[in-house]
């Protein structure tokens, strides 16, 4: 009896391991900025408020650092922080993208989040179709789907070619006339599921 209930729940143990989908952690910030940058047409923008990235070990949704990113939204109009990474990527092995951000406590409601693809050879800018509610004190995870047919991706049809030649990476918190926040916010965690 012993024997066959150890069978079981090592059977069902094994069982549920393999329902859980695979990540790749593409970036952790555990090394450094890996790449990631502030845009130099951003710091042109009136409307974009970023003014820094550096690592931090204050807050951390993978590893022991994340980025961290100095705001200053203003309200009274739309403005946003962008942040980005240039490099070249086939997901055509991978469903979702996503993304960790941290809003300390102290910072209003309001604040949203999305991500940014730049996919082809023309360069094409792809903002995801919806923005995600951050929390003040808390992790928000930003996700979409890669998968042919998604609709999380605005003005594109969503085909293999679209997840097989991704060449930026973009993550912008937006302020939509309210709220006004001078602060950080922290980033982490970039990753991609099967």
């Amino acid at each position: 009896m012993k024997k066959s209930l150890v069978l079981l729940m090592t059977a069902a143990f094994l069982f549920a391991g393999s329902a859980y989908a695979e990540e790749v952690v593409l970036f952790d910030f555990e090394e450094g900025l890996q790449g990631w940058e502030i845009p130099d047409w951003a710091f042109e923008k009136p409307d974009m408020v970023q003014n820094e990235i550096d690592i931090s070990s204050d807050y951390a949704s993978h590893g022991d650092s994340s980025m961290i990113m100095d705001v200053d939204f203003t309200g009274g109009r739309w403005t946003g922080a962008i942040v980005e990474i240039m490099q070249y990527y086939d997901w055509t092995d991978y469903g979702t993208l996503a993304v960790d951000i941290y809003l300390p406590k102290d910072a209003p409601m309001g604040l949203r989040a999305k991500m940014i693809l730049t996919v082809g050879d023309s360069w094409k800018w792809v903002e995801m179709s919806r923005t995600y509610a951050l929390k003040p004190g808390a992790w928000t995870t930003i996700s979409a789907d890669l998968k042919p047919g998604s609709i999380d991706w605005r003005r594109i049809q969503v085909d293999e070619s679209f997840r097989k030649d991704v060449r930026k990476i973009d993550v912008r918190i937006e302020s939509n006339n309210r709220p006004a926040y001078t602060g950080k916010l922290y980033i982490d965690n970039v990753r991609v599921i099967e």
